[in-house]
């Protein structure tokens, strides 16, 4: 593939392991610099995801990744297939934490949320804003597929391993970190643009 920025809609399918026909479909939503960027510079919550790509991640009919920052080898590395439009609901960004543990913000794609954590509670570092490489990504979605035991010998079968999903969702109690910063129940994406005014609804 290109080593450009791959247009929305553009999808590559990967192996999740060596079995034939075991596979996943990464579907590109947005790349930053060209996509999310407003008068041509990224907002502040954005600008450590300047060199990836905004991509969901489908299995079989099932979406397993609704939003996921990865490293553009994921695209170069897998097999073209036809493109398939992107519509704006499905612009769902993770959400990471910033800061320290006495002044942290929940940073939700461009929407950033004052974090009260009183200076006590630890950030996991699976909260933190990182992109992810072909092969976490594939280690990523055998563990949302609840395939954790087809991952081989390593630290990723131990129960207590943190997975590193650099994405407060997907994290265990994540409604706990959406409550702590003060993001209202069954907000969506879009819902949280509008609400703070940048984004799409910028203009």
């Amino acid at each position: 593939m290109s080593t450009g920025n791959p247009l929305p809609g553009t999808r590559v399918r990967i192996p999740l392991t060596d079995r034939p026909g075991d596979q996943a479909v990464v579907r590109v939503i947005a790349a930053p610099r060209r996509d999310l960027a407003r008068a041509g510079r990224l907002s502040e919550a954005l600008r450590p995801f300047a060199e990836a790509l905004l991509v969901d991640v489908h299995v079989g009919e099932k979406l397993l990744l609704p939003g996921a920052w990865v490293q553009h080898e994921v695209l170069q590395r897998g097999e073209p297939l036809a493109p398939v439009p992107v519509a704006a609901a499905d612009l769902r960004p993770p959400a990471v934490i910033a800061g320290t543990p006495e002044r942290a913000e929940l940073h939700w794609g461009e929407t950033v949320w004052p974090l009260d954590l009183g200076g006590a509670v630890a950030i996991p570092e699976a909260a933190r804003a990182d992109s992810h490489p072909l092969s976490r990504l594939r280690r990523l979605l055998l563990v949302a597929a609840g395939r954790r035991a087809e991952i081989a010998l390593t630290l990723w079968q131990a129960p207590d391993f943190e997975i590193p999903w650099q994405d407060v969702r997907l994290l265990p109690r994540a409604a706990s970190w959406f409550e702590l910063a003060q993001v209202p129940t069954g907000m969506r994406y879009a819902d949280a643009e509008r609400a703070q005014g940048v984004g799409r609804a910028r203009g």
